[in-house]
């Protein structure tokens, strides 16, 4: 018995401590993020956003600057998912407005080019710009998100009635994804080069663009841009007078719309998409 009781002296001594308990704050903040992503994969982004709140408010009552700027991107996004474009705005402010904090120079390259990314959704192309460049500045030559850089820069001359630029910028955004094996932002560019293609009555490369864009997104199982692609397919097909293809693009477009429940985004093809 008295060996017994050694041996488990022994075993005890030996036996690794238990790891130090993860602070609540920490534990609270992990929580939050995991449900958000669990709803947007769920699709449930009313629920995504309040998570992202929840987990953006801890993020701030602890002071971590990183968690801080990754919740308050996470929720510009879902934000403008649920066409909140003004919160998608405030959300990033909690990044861009705030000298005190000392944010990872990825954060903020990350903040700048998803500002310009709501700009360009409030049909502010100049203010757009003014950002993309901020973030093209921080990027420098060979940053990983130098192709989206590119891509939105080639949607706000788009948007600038400057079409033939926006097709230069997304050749060169798609040739920089590819460089990295990036295929949705290939696709992206792909995406963006054929809308440029439409404005320059180049339709039949117009098409072609955007099916390719819609081959790799589909691949991808990617709905928000596989519903963009059928889009735009829709659009092209009416511009270079393919009435029959353009209400097939359009029809699919608004199931998978229905089928992520975004109403707005079913509204605009209607408006933009009608049948004769």
């Amino acid at each position: 018995m008295k060996h017994a009781f050694l041996a488990a002296l022994l075993l005890a001594g030996c036996a690794s401590p238990p790891p130090p308990a993860q602070p609540v704050s920490q534990s609270r903040l992990a929580e939050a993020e995991a449900r958000a992503a669990a709803a947007v994969r769920s699709g449930d982004h009313p629920g995504a956003a309040r998570f992202y709140e929840d987990a953006l408010r801890i993020a701030v009552s602890i002071e971590s600057p990183d968690a801080i700027a990754e919740n308050a991107i996470n929720l510009s996004i879902v934000a403008q998912w649920l066409g909140h474009d003004a919160e998608a705005r405030k959300a990033l402010a909690t990044i861009l407005d705030n000298r005190r904090a000392a944010f990872p120079e990825k954060r903020l390259l990350q903040a700048e080019l998803r500002r310009a990314i709501v700009e360009l959704a409030l049909k502010n192309p100049a203010e757009a710009a003014a950002w993309a460049q901020r973030a093209e500045k921080r990027c420098g030559s060979s940053c990983e998100h130098a192709a989206t850089i590119l891509n939105v820069q080639a949607q706000i001359a788009l948007e600038s009635n400057q079409s033939r630029e926006a097709a230069r910028l997304a050749q060169s955004a798609g040739e920089r994804a590819r460089s990295r094996s990036d295929r949705a932002e290939t696709a992206n560019a792909l995406r963006t080069l054929g809308r440029a293609r439409v404005y320059l009555g180049e339709y039949a490369q117009a098409i072609d663009a955007l099916r390719q864009a819609f081959a790799i997104d589909r691949d991808l199982a990617d709905p928000r841009k596989i519903f963009a692609d059928l889009t735009e397919l829709s659009r092209a097909s009416a511009a270079a007078g393919d009435r029959q293809s353009a209400d097939d693009y359009r029809d699919r477009a608004i199931a998978v719309g229905r089928a992520l429940n975004d109403g707005r985004s079913i509204t605009e093809i209607e408006a933009q998409v009608r049948r004769p």
